[in-house]
């Protein structure tokens, strides 16, 4: 049967993948040309035109070998791609992330800046004149995120809080109310915020376009993405060596690459301690 041994041998011959997995496959093959050479001979045949038959209908050597070869590379090409979508993901969130954060960091000084002229433009003043809100309807067109201003007279708010101890500005009529649309996709997790300043005069509240909810949600969605194919990737990686089990695919879970890590020093360390075994 040496000449079956040489032909499975040619069949993964420069075949790329798992060493062991390669030995059960050539393991398994022989046994099923074997079989079918044990076949052939019951039915009359001398061994060698047994052999020559069986290796006929299991398939052409080359055939058979960039057969092989196209399904290890499959597989290899599959794992590859899962992992690189999985660190595209994680790059695009981190990235995403870190943009919508310094948007909502330099609408955060915008607003301290408007905040602080519309203040300085009611200072000492007791009437709101025309001029003033003209003033402080340009402060909100010279940027591009507050979508409404409403300014209260403070003594009427403090008048409503002396009775029930809470603020009640949204029952009283404002003395300045200026508002415009802003772009702004509600679907796409885009909000608003409002921020409130007052002084011994006037009650200024501010309501501006927000990111902090599409980052949750991008953070959210982003990261789930990523630590799910980051896990697919190494249950494949675990099972090309044969070392999958339910214990490596929780860690792979809980831990995502700190658990592969883990996995992958663990491997180095049995394969040292199997080697000098074999010394000894």
């Amino acid at each position: 049967m040496k000449r079956i041994e040489e032909f499975v041998d040619s069949m993964y011959l420069n075949v790329d993948g798992d060493k062991q997995e390669i030995n059960e496959l050539k393991a398994e093959m022989k046994n099923h040309l074997f079989e079918s050479v044990q076949e052939l001979k019951e039915e009359g045949k001398i061994e060698q035109q047994a052999i020559t038959i069986a290796i006929q209908r299991f398939g052409e050597e080359k055939e058979m070998r960039a057969v092989i070869g196209q399904l290890f590379e499959i597989q290899k090409i599959f794992a590859k791609r899962v992992l690189y979508i999985a660190i595209v993901c994680l790059i695009l969130t981190i990235s995403m992330g870190s943009f919508l954060w310094e948007i909502d960091d330099s609408t955060a000084q915008g607003l301290s800046e408007t905040s602080t002229l519309i203040s300085e433009e009611l200072e000492n003043k007791d009437v709101m004149t025309f001029s003033m809100k003209r003033k402080i309807e340009t402060l909100v067109e010279d940027t591009n995120y507050i979508s409404e201003v409403t300014i209260y007279n403070s003594k009427d708010i403090r008048s409503v809080s002396q009775n029930s101890g809470e603020y009640h500005w949204k029952s009283q009529n404002p003395d300045f109310q200026y508002q415009r649309t802003i772009w702004a996709l509600k679907w796409l997790g885009v909000d608003s915020s409002t921020s409130g300043n007052g002084n011994e005069q006037w009650f200024v509240l501010i309501e501006s376009r927000s990111f902090d909810q599409l980052q949750v949600i991008l953070i959210f969605m982003g990261g789930a993405i990523y630590w799910t194919l980051f896990t697919i990737w190494a249950i494949i990686n675990a099972h090309h060596q044969k070392r999958l089990h339910i214990k490596w695919i929780l860690v792979f879970l809980l831990l995502n690459i700190l658990g592969y890590l883990i996995y992958y020093f663990t491997g180095i360390q049995r394969s040292s301690s199997e080697e000098q075994q074999k010394l000894y």
